[in-house]
């Protein structure tokens, strides 16, 4: 089975001979693959959709006819024993959607070793609620899959929490940290430019609006010079 680039990433940051489960697995393609290469001995692949389990069943069936796979329908991380796998992945959803799974039961989340992230938006909000709660933030990477660029990010339960006010305070310095210089890579320029784009657009719409968006316009104004600063950064 050949992955896409954002799948094999993720696959990646998996090392040979530790367990993962796959959160949301939809399809099922990535611990399929775990586990046929060999990287993986035990996969987990769960879902809250019984749809989405069935047709991941069925792949595991096509792709991996004589591998034993564990699939479980259930919400989060509520199917699994803390610390029963080393790795848990969750790609392909909603930042705040993230924050909600790894928050709803703090003792079992903290009992994974890592986790590979791959959130859809709300990159900053995500990066905030993990530093709040203590996550260790290890690398990230911008891959492409089609016109898109998603970010996947590898964290770990740290000892400590960082804490900050609040989000809303500074969201230029979550949504493009300074970790975008340490782990910038081919695309990242690409993804900055993308969006400064963005952000102009959101800021067109807001000035025309009048004084009622002010506050829009200059967080849209300040997230524009920061992406500046750190364009200027990677020459």
């Amino acid at each position: 089975m050949k992955l896409s680039e954002r799948l094999q990433t993720i696959a990646d940051e998996i090392r040979t001979g530790e367990t993962m489960a796959d959160i949301g697995t939809d399809h099922g393609f990535l611990p399929i693959y775990l586990k046929q290469s060999g990287r993986c001995p035990k996969v987990i692949l769960t879902d809250v959709s019984r749809g989405s389990l069935n047709k991941a069943m069925r792949d595991c069936r096509i792709y991996g006819p004589e591998e034993e796979f564990d699939l479980r329908i259930g919400d989060g991380l509520s199917v699994l024993r803390p610390g029963e796998v080393d790795n848990i992945v969750i790609a392909g959803m909603g930042g705040i959607l993230i924050t909600e799974i790894l928050g709803a039961d703090p003792q079992l989340s903290r009992s994974f070793g890592t986790y590979i992230l791959q959130p859809r938006n709300n990159l900053g909000r995500l990066r905030f609620w993990l530093a709040e709660n203590g996550y260790e933030r290890i690398r990230e990477h911008i891959v492409r899959e089609g016109r898109f660029l998603p970010v996947i990010m590898t964290v770990r339960p740290g000892e400590t929490a960082d804490r900050h006010d609040r989000y809303e305070d500074a969201p230029e310095l979550w949504d493009y940290p300074d970790s975008m210089l340490r782990d910038r890579n081919p695309y990242s320029r690409e993804y900055l430019e993308a969006e400064r784009e963005r952000q102009q657009r959101i800021l067109d719409a807001v000035s025309a609006g009048g004084g009622e968006h002010r506050i829009q316009e200059q967080k849209a104004v300040r997230r524009l010079r920061r992406i500046g600063d750190l364009l200027r950064e990677m020459n």
